[in-house]
């Protein structure tokens, strides 16, 4: 049975001036940031699901409750295997070490801000919640989970320089923070906002 080492789940949206994929950042004002309408679906989960034969999941998806996890995204980094998802209206992330691609080395799972006002605005289409955990190997991850966007920030001591990804999201490699990355999940448009934003932030 698949076990996973680290496993946070946010309750509650807290209240933060900064969202994770950046250092520096100072807290937005909602009159200068898209947000999320909370009458309007959300786009996060209508993204397009990513095919994975190898889900490290799988097994778990029945122990869950009644929703289903919609696999959106996968970035392979070096010796790391990074899974991004959404099930109902919570995102996830999980990721895997090389030689143990069965056992999860991290696992964060986040909701998004039930009433669409509580959370932190640094960045377009928020609010977000944030959370964040540490895994095995020297891994550390921070999830910020938004109705229609969701940014990941990984750290680890094997950050490789050429990425490889699939599905609805960017990977950013931070100039300043040799050993992680940042990726933003979204729609096309969505992403060029938040990319725009982190980086000038960082």
């Amino acid at each position: 049975m698949r076990r996973p080492i680290q496993h946070a789940v946010v309750g509650a949206a807290l209240v933060l001036a900064c969202v994770a994929c950046a250092s520096g950042e100072g807290e937005g004002k909602r009159s200068d940031l898209p947000s999320s309408a909370s009458v309007e679906p959300s786009r996060l989960l209508r993204l397009p699901v990513v095919d994975l034969p190898d889900d490290p999941l799988s097994e778990q998806d029945g122990l869950n409750g009644p929703e289903k996890r919609r696999v959106i995204g996968e970035v392979r980094n070096g010796a790391d295997r990074i899974i991004v998802y959404v099930t109902g209206q919570k995102c996830g992330l999980a990721t895997t070490r090389e030689g143990d691609q069965e056992n999860l080395s991290l696992h964060v799972l986040g909701a998004w801000p039930e009433d669409g006002t509580q959370g932190a605005v640094a960045l377009p289409y928020g609010p977000y919640s944030h959370t964040s955990a540490n895994g095995s190997g020297g891994t550390w991850a921070s999830l910020s989970c938004g109705k229609d966007a969701m940014v990941v920030k990984f750290s680890s001591p094997n950050v490789s320089k050429t990425l490889k990804h699939r599905g609805s999201l960017d990977v950013v490699k931070s100039a300043s923070a040799e050993r992680s990355v940042s990726i933003v999940v979204g729609t096309g448009a969505i992403r060029e906002r938040v990319r725009a934003a982190l980086q000038d932030h960082s």
